[in-house]
């Protein structure tokens, strides 16, 4: 093995190299940290996708005899890219539940009319279950929410179990769709009301879904709620600023914390850099062998915390969170660009600085 290489130092300098290793590992726990942050949105990804594909219609009190809701409707039964469900009943309330931070979120719900109703918009959300004990006056919860509360199908969700909840229903289904919603069935005695529609898209959702019924109803008196993904992800801003302010002033104590180390350990290593600048190496390769010690180092560091941050996602996920109701990422964008973020940081300045300070050495100083 040969001098110049970078394996070579790291062999035979095993001790300062493994202090290094385990400094750089940190930037992998900010990969972790990043995923935490993107659990926050997996409680939403399913609402979000189901809001997508079923926007929410209302007559407004301003429409006289609500002449312009009567006519929407009978267009939006007319177009064959929508399904329309009228007489919508009111709004319910949910189930908070607990995050993978820690702390309490929620109170999503969506209602219908009528157990057929609840079939069509689970056809269209792709939501495959047992409905056969769905009737007027129950609901449909998750497996991860009812984990949450220690519910099962048959269970009734009432305020005697549930401070805060409205009504008293029985849960008619147990889903596996890995969401956090409420579905009612209201039905019976809660009439919906007569200017109140789900409409569902037939191969259009999102913005474009909300685009065409806007396109429809003109400068007619109607309230059509947009898709619930924008409000939420604005919501969750300010939390995403405060996470990335974190991540830089985490990362800039690392670095300084890593530049430290290296200090030390590349002091001691000056007469060796004397050295190889007298005997012809000139300063762009002292560069490229710190870079190459540098970034074989940091290539150890990241594999070894790779692994640590997937099996430690692992058992939290398998022995804690899972059975609560809850799930940690194993990958994020979130986690990936703090993780490269807070990598660079260290790696960069770390790099130009001590290459700098080598590149110098001058054996005739010593």
């Amino acid at each position: 093995m040969k001098p110049l290489s970078a394996l070579y130092y790291i062999k035979e300098n095993r001790m300062r190299s493994l202090i290094v290793i385990f400094m750089f590992m940190f930037t992998t726990l900010l990969y972790m940290a990043g995923n935490y942050v993107a659990s926050v949105y997996y409680y939403w990804d399913r609402y979000m996708e189901y809001t997508d594909k079923m926007l929410l219609v209302n007559g407004l009190s301003t429409d006289e005899d609500y002449e312009d809701f009567n006519s929407f409707y009978e267009d939006l039964l007319a177009d064959d890219l929508l399904t329309v469900m009228p007489r919508t009943p009111q709004g319910s309330t949910g189930l908070s539940w607990t995050c993978t931070m820690g702390f309490d979120m929620g109170n999503a719900s969506m209602v219908f009319e009528t157990p057929e109703d609840l079939k069509t918009a689970f056809e269209t959300f792709g939501i495959d279950a047992d409905l056969s004990d769905v009737s007027d006056g129950t609901v449909c919860i998750s497996s991860a929410l009812a984990a949450q509360y220690g519910l099962k199908k048959g269970d009734e969700i009432s305020s005697a179990q549930i401070p805060g909840f409205v009504g008293r229903y029985p849960i008619a289904a147990i889903l596996d769709d890995n969401s956090y919603i409420v579905f009612y069935v209201r039905g019976g005695e809660y009439e919906g009301s007569p200017v109140r529609l789900n409409v569902l898209g037939n191969g259009i959702s999102g913005m474009e879904l909300y685009d065409h019924l806007t396109e429809i109803k003109g400068d007619r008196k109607v309230d059509i709620s947009e898709p619930s993904r924008e409000a939420i992800h604005k919501q969750f801003e300010p939390f995403n600023l405060i996470f990335g302010v974190g991540i830089v002033i985490l990362t800039l104590i690392l670095a300084m914390i890593v530049g430290s180390v290296l200090s030390g350990q590349f002091m001691a290593r000056r007469y060796e850099f004397g050295v190889f600048r007298a005997i012809g190496l000139s300063r762009r390769e002292v560069y490229f062998k710190i870079f190459r010690e540098l970034a074989a180092m940091d290539m150890i560091a990241v594999a070894a915390g790779g692994a640590l941050v997937f099996i430690s996602s692992f058992l939290l996920n398998e022995l804690y969170y899972i059975p609560d109701g809850k799930y940690l990422p194993y990958y994020s964008e979130t986690g990936l660009y703090a993780f490269l973020a807070s990598n660079l940081i260290v790696m960069i300045p770390t790099f130009l600085l001590k290459g700098r300070e080598m590149a110098k050495c001058d054996v005739t100083e010593f």
